[in-house]
């Protein structure tokens, strides 16, 4: 298993230094390690992981496939946190290719797996990630919806989240 972990760390300071494409082909690597482990959770990552460096190059298709192969992974793993972070990042790829309807549906999708998992923090990033797409769309009324709907996760608001939400209620 450390052998695969060792992998695993190699891809990872690979992806901070910004060797995206050499991170995904170490994170294949640690993936298969990790499956003949007996480490499904960590396979399912390595996907993820893999997907992330693929959308990082612009690599749509790798990208999407990538995740693809991981959330039925943490399906079976019944991860509703990991599988919410997979279909947030395919929102990112499809908004990417300028698809901005199948985003907002993987968005919303997304945020309804972080609910139901009570993953708050997850939830309000991926109502601000539809925000600013609603933005740049000049849905200005939409942006503002999924903003506030981003605020009503903080259990602690501090001051300028406090504002904020004074200012969208009127």
């Amino acid at each position: 298993m450390s052998d695969a972990k060792d992998i695993k760390e190699e891809g990872l300071k690979l992806y901070r230094a910004g060797q995206y494409e050499e991170a995904a082909v170490k994170f294949v690597e640690a993936q298969q390690a990790f499956v003949a482990a007996g480490d499904q959770k960590e396979a399912a990552e390595c996907a993820n992981n893999r997907g992330v460096c693929w959308r990082q190059t612009a690599k749509w298709e790798e990208a999407t496939a990538a995740f693809e192969d991981a959330r039925p992974m943490f399906q079976a793993l019944q991860d509703v946190v990991g599988e919410g972070q997979v279909v947030g990042n395919l929102a990112t790829v499809v908004e990417a290719q300028d698809d901005k309807q199948r985003a907002a549906e993987l968005y919303l999708e997304a945020i309804d797996l972080f609910t139901q998992a009570g993953a708050k923090d997850y939830a309000k990033d991926t109502y601000t990630a539809l925000s600013r797409m609603k933005l740049k769309q000049r849905d200005v009324a939409g942006a503002m919806t999924a903003f506030d709907a981003g605020l009503e996760q903080l259990d602690n608001p501090n001051l300028i989240e406090k504002m904020a939400r004074k200012i969208l209620r009127g």
